[in-house]
């Protein structure tokens, strides 16, 4: 077991501290321990900011908390750091440019908002992805995130709340999809989605996933230490992806993709 999404309290909603975090993955019996906590953003406004990351005086103390705890833990789980952050076109060279310091492992793309977020117009895609162009526009804004080449795998790819037009829908994810296989990206099942009710996992999805031959990886996606402890959940999303015919790949499968220095 591995599991490389996972947050910490600086992102304002999680619980616990990054010790916990990490002894309850070895409890586990995690071999790996990914921390992709909700990015800092940098909006070019004044009155707008989003609470539910953290904030970017505490990614200093986000990565040398984590640098600790990798040396003191090193003979029982290997621990990399990184974080989760949606692509938003507008900020994202200067995202990039407030990470290059820290030298992180990893990023993975969790789109949870289509647009810039700050601007009109933005909306959430788990909530408010209600019209058929909202769909087509949330799968070209993580199609150009994914062409960057600076995303390890795409967080939750089915967050995407849609009741309308199935075969509209399932045209758009093909699409989606076959580009993450065309780019040998992995797709991630997100465990916090199927225990706690959310729109995702979504069935029609991962039809097309398994049908196309992408990659996936199971992500408890943890706000709170005890989330890697939930064996039975983590059983359960395995049973559900063997009806799909897909078996999530192993650590030493994923490409760790390399960000700039």
């Amino acid at each position: 077991m591995y599991n490389l999404h996972t947050h910490t309290t600086r992102c304002n909603h999680a619980v616990g501290t990054d010790r916990e975090y990490v002894e309850a993955a070895i409890h586990a019996g995690m071999t790996v321990l990914g921390f992709s906590d909700h990015c800092p953003q940098f909006f070019p406004v004044s009155d707008y900011y989003s609470h539910f990351r953290m904030r970017p005086e505490l990614a200093e103390d986000y990565v040398y908390s984590l640098r600790q705890l990798k040396k003191e833990y090193e003979k029982d789980i290997k621990i990399l750091i990184g974080f989760e952050t949606e692509y938003y076109p507008k900020t994202f060279r200067r995202f990039m440019r407030f990470i290059k310091p820290l030298e992180l492992d990893y990023l993975i793309m969790g789109q949870h908002i289509v647009g810039n977020e700050y601007d009109f117009g933005s909306y959430y895609a788990g909530r408010d992805c209600l019209h058929r162009e909202y769909i087509k526009e949330y799968v070209d804004q993580v199609i150009e995130g994914l062409n960057t080449g600076v995303f390890t795998y795409l967080a939750h790819p089915d967050i995407v709340n849609y009741e309308g037009d199935i075969e509209y829908y399932k045209a758009q994810m093909t699409r989606l999809c076959k580009h993450a296989r065309k780019m040998k990206l992995p797709l991630e099942y997100n465990i916090l989605g199927y225990t706690s009710g959310k729109c995702y996992p979504n069935p029609i999805f991962w039809r097309i996933a398994s049908e196309i031959g992408c990659k996936t990886v199971l992500g408890f996606d943890a706000h709170n230490p005890l989330a890697l402890l939930n064996s039975h959940a983590y059983a359960e999303c395995l049973d559900e992806l063997s009806l799909y015919g897909i078996e999530p790949i192993r650590f030493s499968e994923i490409k760790i993709r390399a960000l700039p220095r």
